[in-house]
């Protein structure tokens, strides 16, 4: 194999442009491949839904998640065939003492949120302070092999 090499080494550097496009093309392949994979395990290894999580169709406004849908599209879609219930999420930019302690506030209906996310669970004597107060909030706890 060793005596090969000087020829190897010849014969890549005879024709410098197919060379690099020959390493270029295996580089874009392997690129592709790992962000392939990548997709792939994001879709189906990620930790186990709740069979509730499973069952439920998020929609949003098409020009951000600030905007809200129109009051009709609500009606619509809950006349689709299979569909339970339909509530709104509106994402709003409330600020907690610093910036530093960014986290995601969601305004939602409070009489349909925990009929929605069954996953989410509070003591029944929070869970009717919480629909009571109109400036209520609920914090969950910070779930297991959880990084943020």
């Amino acid at each position: 194999m060793l005596r090969l090499g000087p020829l190897i080494l010849r014969n890549v550097l005879r024709n410098r442009r197919r060379s690099i496009l020959t390493l270029a093309s295996t580089a874009v392949s392997l690129a592709l491949l790992a962000l392939l994979t990548a997709l792939y395990q994001g879709f189906f290894y990620d930790e186990p839904a709740s069979p509730s999580e499973a069952m439920r169709l998020i929609c949003r406004h098409r020009v951000s998640l600030t905007q809200v849908l129109p009051s009709s599209h609500y009606q619509q879609i809950k006349a689709v065939p299979g569909v339970d219930e339909v509530s709104a999420w509106t994402w709003f930019q409330g600020k907690y003492k610093e910036p530093k302690d960014f986290f995601a506030r969601f305004a939602v209906d409070a009489d349909k949120i925990f009929d929605i996310r069954k996953d989410l669970v509070m003591p029944p004597e929070q869970l009717a302070e919480f629909k009571r107060g109109r400036t209520a909030c609920a914090v969950g706890r910070r779930s297991p092999g959880s990084t943020t």
